[in-house]
């Protein structure tokens, strides 16, 4: 952390509570409560399972300092990373939020992303949680897949109320691949 950040955080403590003890984990054993379940603390935040804590989505930007491993601050962008945690039942990746630097820090993070790697590894993780979420949230409300020599590219969606999870595989002098969740009709991303 900088040295401005932390005598900024010593002089003006954050006041509000960004946690939310609210949550539902762990989850029902019946298949459809669990899915109910999971869906409902979305619509709150994310939920690292390991650590029993929700970071609720109304959390500032300035927060997230709190929660992360590492910040980097970049010309145009913030890249805050969370490091390794268990969501959506047990899935571990590497989670991260990015804020552009036109989006002031006292707005709401809406978004995270799980980077699943390039081309083949990369590929096999999104088939592989295309697979494991179609089985946890349901089929999905948007599959748009094609292929690109032998991977698979496009994007596959699941929604709920305000909530998205987003499967996403292009190609971009590599194909890459990502898992983002997120609030749908948000202004930071």
């Amino acid at each position: 952390m900088s040295l401005f950040r932390s005598i900024k955080n010593a002089l003006f403590p954050v006041q509000k509570k960004s946690v939310d003890d609210t949550f539902i984990f762990p989850y029902s054993e019946d298949k459809e409560m669990k899915r109910q379940e999971i869906w409902s603390n979305l619509e709150k935040g994310l939920l690292f399972e390991d650590m029993n804590l929700l970071i609720p989505w109304s959390t500032p930007f300035s927060d997230l300092d709190k929660f992360a491993e590492h910040r980097e601050d970049r010309g145009d962008r913030t890249n805050w990373s969370f490091g390794k945690h268990c969501i959506l039942d047990g899935y571990e990746c590497s989670i991260g939020v990015m804020k552009w630097s036109w989006i002031h820090d006292t707005n709401p993070f809406s978004q995270i992303d799980a980077w699943l790697g390039f081309d083949d590894a990369g590929c096999e993780r999104f088939l592989f949680l295309k697979e494991r979420l179609t089985e946890l949230l349901g089929e999905p409300d948007t599959l748009q897949l094609k292929k690109f020599d032998d991977l698979d590219l496009g994007t596959v969606e699941w929604r709920n109320k305000n909530v998205q999870v987003l499967l996403i595989g292009i190609e971009q002098f590599a194909c890459k691949y990502w898992l983002k969740i997120g609030l749908k009709d948000h202004k930071n991303f």
